[in-house]
């Protein structure tokens, strides 16, 4: 089912690989586009509203998928979270305290 809102945020809504990459830097720009979009007076206060809550779920869909790429190793800057489930945290071995 099509979502009834402009079609440009909606596209930008779904550009999924911008939304993982950094969520909340592209749910900013959503929400900026929503904002402008009921200046505009293009959608009514309800609309946005519903637009808004869409960004919020869009954001904690995006933060899951993030988390799962990251423990996957797919983002290369980081390692790869340990097997068993505990986080990996390299340093260089010397305590800081005596």
């Amino acid at each position: 089912m099509p979502i009834p809102y402009p079609k440009a945020w909606v596209a930008e809504l779904y550009d999924r690989e911008l939304l993982i990459s950094d969520p909340d830097a592209r749910v900013e720009v959503l929400r900026q586009q929503a904002y402008a979009l009921y200046l505009l007076r293009e959608v009514s206060f309800e609309e946005m509203g519903e637009m808004l809550e869409l960004v919020e779920a869009a954001r904690l869909w995006a933060l899951i998928e993030h988390e799962e790429a990251w423990a996957l190793g797919l983002f290369g800057d980081y390692p790869q979270d340990h097997p068993g489930g505990a986080q990996v945290i390299q340093g260089s071995g010397k305590p800081t305290c005596e």
